[in-house]
C-alpha cells in the first residue's frame, strides 16, 4: 500500500520535471509504444497524442474492447503488439 500510495504522491513532482523538460525541449530519442484501451475511461488516442510531446517516436495505439486493464481484457491483442514494437 505503502509502494502504490508513494506513486501518486510523486505525481505532482513528476508533473513538474516532464514539464520542465518538455520547456527546455527535450524528447526521449528511443522509440516508445503507447497503448490506450478503446473503453478506458475516454483515453483511446489520448495516450498516444500525449507521449508525442514527449518523445521523438511514438508507435501504438488503441486495443479493441478493452479497458484500463489490457493484460487481463486482451492479453492476445497485448502481446501481439508487444512483440511487434519489440521485433
Amino acid at each position: 500500500m505503502r509502494a502504490g500510495f508513494s506513486y501518486y504522491r510523486a505525481m505532482p513532482a513528476d508533473i513538474a520535471d516532464n514539464a520542465a523538460k518538455v520547456a527546455a525541449g527535450f524528447k526521449l530519442p528511443m522509440p516508445v509504444l503507447a497503448l490506450g484501451g478503446d473503453r478506458s475511461w475516454g483515453r483511446r488516442m489520448e495516450v498516444v497524442e500525449s507521449l508525442r510531446r514527449l518523445a521523438v517516436d511514438v508507435r501504438g495505439g488503441v486495443i479493441e474492447n478493452c479497458g484500463h486493464w489490457m493484460p487481463e481484457e486482451q492479453p492476445e491483442a497485448l502481446s501481439r503488439q508487444l512483440l511487434g514494437f519489440f521485433d
